[in-house]
């Protein structure tokens, strides 16, 4: 019996109101061919590659590292693998409102996983400012680089005075930063008794606009951010102005840990917490309800022109090989894709254009397709349309480069038509 599942709307005003989706779930889209243009080895491990890999246009910034006080930020040309700059975490660098300061690393697949402990870090541009963190011996805060250069623009210690505490950015809206400062793995959920600390912080400045305790910092699109709000023992999504921290919506759900940001599509943005059970989809125009049916809480991502999409998993399975499902946003009803492989279980990822990326795995109902089984891009109908990479965690990627995590390794291919 299909499960009825509630994804939580929210609205901001400023931010335009897209028409519904014309694209349906039979569109089908050409095929795509992956081409390894370079791969750099780091010292972080692959599953946690996602979130410590970014693409902005026609650059590559990769955060990595193994313990909380060393690090390296390094940013390399898509093309070619081509150092652009590098900020090496075992040096001091200088910047305005810190003086000495080394890259902090913070957060999940360093000294351990556990989705109960953290809330993942994120690595986002704002502007032309990438927020860091960054910490001393007795301090930590984050330092504003420029992503086309690797200087300092602004410093802000959000410790001042010596602490266990690290600053961890959660969060990057379009002119504001969240951090939040913790234990040295990331904010502290109820399990942990910490009690985290977010605080805003200007993009182009670092003057910070306002803080909060008990909230953690979980994304940020336009000018709203949404946080997690401690109420007694469970938290509550909140909604608030990104400048002002005045909540526009607060939820009802109640989570017991923390959530991640899965994907944004336009006003879309997809959370998830991180045992891949309650969905919430913030859209930040009207605040209305968004249900869906669904057998199993999907891994549920967001593409362009906006849509959601999930595998749906047992409860569609016994139909036949579909369980691919689209739906256009703001209010297209769900439409099953027809080309699923049978005996496969997609796991989407990201979107990129018309292009959903993710991992086909096995349902163990055949070995018919197994050769498919690896990171791959899929279209609307869950065909598959590139070649597959097993073996490899899905970093990031747009509509011209794909990149990845090997054991080892980031690799990145450029993606062309076949």
């Amino acid at each position: 019996m299909l499960v009825r599942r509630r994804a939580v709307l929210l609205a901001v005003v400023s931010a335009p109101l897209l028409v519904a989706c014309t694209e349906t779930a039979d569109k089908t889209a050409p095929k795509l061919k992956l081409e390894k243009v370079w791969q750099q080895r780091v010292v972080t491990y692959a599953a946690a590659m996602p979130g410590r890999v970014r693409l902005v246009g026609d650059t590559v910034v990769v955060v990595d590292g193994t313990g909380t006080e060393s690090g390296r930020v390094s940013c390399f040309n898509a093309a070619d693998g081509a150092v652009k700059w590098v900020i090496d975490g075992k040096k001091p660098m200088t910047a305005p409102g810190t003086g000495d300061v080394r890259v902090c690393v913070v957060g999940p697949g360093f000294l351990g996983n556990s989705p109960t402990l953290v809330q993942r870090p994120t690595v986002e541009v704002a502007g032309d400012v990438l927020p860091i963190s960054v910490a001393t011996a007795t301090t930590s805060g984050v330092v504003g680089v420029d992503v086309r250069t690797g200087e300092p623009v602004w410093g802000f210690r959000a410790v001042t005075i010596p602490a266990k505490e690290r600053t961890m950015v959660t969060a990057v809206a379009e002119s504001v930063v969240l951090v939040t400062v913790s234990t040295p793995f990331g904010p502290g959920w109820p399990a942990n008794g910490q009690t985290p600390t977010t605080i805003a912080l200007d993009a182009k400045t670092g003057t910070e606009l306002w803080r909060d305790v008990d909230v953690v910092g979980v994304s940020g699109d336009g000018n709203s951010v949404v946080v997690a709000t401690r109420m007694s023992v469970f938290w509550h999504l909140e909604v608030r102005d990104a400048r002002t921290g005045k909540a526009r919506w607060t939820g009802t759900h109640r989570s017991v840990g923390p959530w991640e940001h899965r994907a944004t599509a336009a006003d879309h943005t997809v959370l998830q917490h991180a045992d891949h059970t309650d969905v919430d989809v913030i859209r930040l125009s009207d605040g209305k309800p968004l249900e869906f049916d669904t057998g199993t809480v999907p891994m549920v991502v967001a593409s362009d022109p906006p849509l959601l999409v999930w595998d749906n998993g047992v409860a569609w399975w016994a139909k036949g090989p579909n369980g691919f499902v689209t739906q256009g946003l703001p209010n297209s009803e769900p439409a099953k894709g027809m080309h699923r492989p049978k005996g496969l279980e997609f796991r989407a990822a990201a979107g990129a254009g018309p292009y959903i990326w993710g991992l086909y795995g096995g349902t163990q109902e055949s070995n018919k397709n197994d050769n498919l089984i690896g990171t791959l891009a899929v279209d609307r109908t869950g065909a598959p349309c590139s070649p597959n990479l097993q073996g490899v965690a899905l970093a990031d990627v747009s509509e011209k480069w794909l990149a990845v995590g090997r054991a080892g390794y980031v690799e990145v291919h450029r993606i062309t038509p076949a």
